[in-house]
């Protein structure tokens, strides 16, 4: 019997196919291609459907419990979505893979896929994913990123520290502070984190002593003073105070050439730890230039780069030093 006979058959097959097939497209689309057999089941895609599109090959299993589009090409953000598609609830990307997907300094580039559990759970893995148990890590620790579950920043910069060493955690808590981010908020999950024995906690108390708590050591401004005179025969004076019209106390710069009026200073990130600090700081420096200052600041993370300092030191003495003989 011809198919043209029967249009109602051909009619409910296309009904029951194309909103299928679109329900099932929408998942794998707001997923990187990929999708749970629990997700697909929940937009009503049964087992059979599934079963014939492994069949034809359109569809590929990642996992027994995750499918993947056929084609698509292997990449780090799919994979880190398949491990914690089959890894369940209670995942979040965590260690290297979280450093990734927060921006850290040193890991954009990072390849690792590791992922952490939340409550003492359990995890499923898939091949070449790391995963940590963890008894400490809950949901309050956890946060979106790019459509990721991850852990938070500081837990992420205190589980680098366990795992990759303090030159890493270093460089990674160095970008977090130029960021924008708060110290203290570091400071208060490395507290917690101390007080459950954990990895990380005292390397992340170290940098928080050397970039916050503590100067920046008078023998490197020293050093700086001596080479910069060395170029241009110009002495740099330590600790000069600067006062307002009214003989009221300004600011105490680390290096100052007060005929030029060009200071160096050491820019704590104790200056940036809370609004009201930032405030403060803010308020100074715009006193500072409206009494003619130019103030080259220096950070924690400039100590080993006293070459660029001093090159941005030399251009602003000359710089300064022309205009002044021009008049």
């Amino acid at each position: 019997m011809r198919t043209s006979d029967h249009p109602r058959s051909v009619h409910l097959c296309v009904r029951v196919d194309i909103p299928t097939i679109a329900r099932a497209t929408s998942v794998f689309a707001h997923q990187q291609g990929l999708a749970t057999v629990g997700q697909l089941r929940a937009v009503g895609v049964t087992e059979g459907f599934i079963r014939q599109r492994l069949r034809t090959r359109e569809w590929r299993r990642i996992h027994r419990q995750v499918l993947g589009l056929t084609g698509a090409a292997p990449s780090w953000a799919p994979d880190v979505r398949a491990a914690l598609l089959a890894a369940g609830p209670y995942a979040v990307a965590s260690h290297a893979t979280a450093g990734r997907l927060h921006g850290f300094d040193g890991y954009d580039r990072d390849e690792r896929i590791e992922i952490s559990s939340t409550d003492g759970h359990g995890l499923r893995s898939t091949p070449g994913t790391v995963v940590h148990r963890s008894v400490v890590l809950t949901d309050r620790h956890s946060v979106v990123v790019g459509g990721f579950r991850s852990v938070i920043q500081p837990v992420a910069l205190l589980q680098l520290a366990a795992a990759d060493g303090a030159d890493a955690a270093g460089k990674a808590f160095d970008g977090m502070l130029r960021a924008g981010r708060s110290p203290e908020w570091v400071r208060t999950v490395a507290t917690e984190w101390r007080s459950h024995r954990m990895p990380g906690a005292s390397i992340v108390f170290q940098l928080l002593r050397e970039r916050i708590d503590a100067p920046l050591p008078g023998s490197w401004f020293q050093r700086l003073a001596r080479t910069a005179f060395a170029l241009r025969g110009i002495e740099l004076l330590d600790e000069h105070q600067v006062f307002d019209g009214t003989r009221h106390p300004i600011a105490r710069l680390d290096l100052a050439i007060p005929d030029l009026l060009i200071g160096v200073e050491c820019q704590s990130w104790r200056w940036h730890a809370t609004p009201t600090a930032r405030a403060d700081d803010a308020r100074r420096r715009r006193r500072l230039r409206a009494l003619g200052w130019e103030i080259v600041e220096v950070w924690w993370t400039d100590l080993d780069r006293l070459d660029e300092v001093l090159e941005e030191l030399v251009a602003l003495i000359d710089q300064r030093a022309t205009t002044r003989h021009s008049r």
